[in-house]
């Protein structure tokens, strides 16, 4: 019996959030999972938590896009790697919107931070525990203004 991964799910779902975010409303999430990862990968998955993800990131994507913008200000979204955004937004859902489980902070913020160390530069780790931390310990204002002040979605659309 293969052991369900949540690490190794979130893998993958930063790279079907990669390739979403290349092919837009085209791709389509089980052909991308069938094409690409055989059946004992599959079954290593924690489905439920990637279709929760997945969905979940698409739909709040504007929100999660502020957020970064409002703790990373330096940096300009429309240029920033997605490898650097991408672990930003996994672990922001995971804080702040997932509703289906309830994952420790700190597990969250660590898990991006190795996922930057593997889909981006040596830099991207630091960016990517410093906003993270800021949204943790200020959880309540980044709901607040993440409602209020939106930018528009630009890369899953």
């Amino acid at each position: 019996m293969i052991k369900v991964s949540r690490r190794k799910t979130r893998s993958y779902l930063l790279q079907a959030l990669y390739a979403r975010s290349i092919h837009g409303v085209h791709f389509q999430e089980n052909a991308f999972l069938q094409t690409f990862f055989d059946e004992a990968t599959l079954t290593s998955l924690d489905i439920p938590y990637l279709q929760a993800m997945f969905s979940g990131i698409i739909e709040k994507e504007a929100e999660l896009l502020t957020i970064i913008h409002t703790y990373a200000p330096k940096f300009d979204i429309t240029t920033m790697p997605v490898g650097n955004l991408l672990p930003i937004m996994i672990a922001s859902y995971e804080m702040l919107y997932l509703t289906m489980d309830t994952i420790p902070e700190k597990v969250s913020i660590n898990e991006a931070v190795e996922l930057a160390k593997i889909f981006s530069d040596d830099t991207a780790r630091t960016m990517v525990n410093g906003v993270l931390n800021a949204v943790k310990n200020d959880k309540i204002t980044v709901l607040e203004t993440s409602k209020k002040h939106t930018l528009q979605p630009q890369f899953f659309v």
